[in-house]
């Protein structure tokens, strides 16, 4: 065993090698060991577009877009100092029993829909059309609902 230990101090190119691959397989060990360590996160989406009384549903879950509260919302023909905001009521369902209702904004655009779903979900509103413009009022069923639904596991 000594004269092994003399070979490898006295033969720089053998020492070389033998550093090189002990850290080779260093790397290779920490590189394994972190990458196990991290975890994959899943992230899925669902995109729905509602009219009033209508409902999206996904995997047993469904959102239906029940009435728009009130609209705040500056027409587009006009300036205003605020933009305003429209509340919208959701119902919730989970296999087809209702579990819950909500008023979601167009303001804040996310919610949370952990609290009645298992599991990391959330409501985004991307859009509550028509606008409103002063030349107009709008019906109760002209409104729609256009929202994202994300589900990160």
């Amino acid at each position: 065993m000594q004269e092994e230990l003399y070979i490898i101090k006295s033969n720089p190119i053998k020492r070389y090698y033998l550093l090189k691959s002990v850290l080779l397989i260093s790397v290779f060990f920490l590189f394994t060991i972190s990458a196990s360590a991290q975890e994959e996160v899943k992230v899925i989406e669902h995109t729905a577009k509602t009219y009033v009384g209508e409902a999206f549903n996904f995997d047993g879950k469904t959102i239906r877009f029940k009435k728009v509260v009130s609209d705040s919302r500056c027409p587009s023909d006009v300036t205003c100092v605020w933009a305003g905001e429209a509340k919208i009521l959701i119902e919730i369902f989970k296999n087809g029993k209702p579990i819950g209702e909500e008023i979601i904004s167009t303001r804040s655009q996310n919610f949370s829909l952990s609290k009645f779903f298992q599991g990391d979900f959330s409501l985004h509103t991307i859009a509550l059309s028509p606008y409103p413009k002063t030349s107009r009022k709008i019906k109760a069923s002209d409104y729609q609902l256009q929202f994202k639904i994300t589900e990160t596991h």
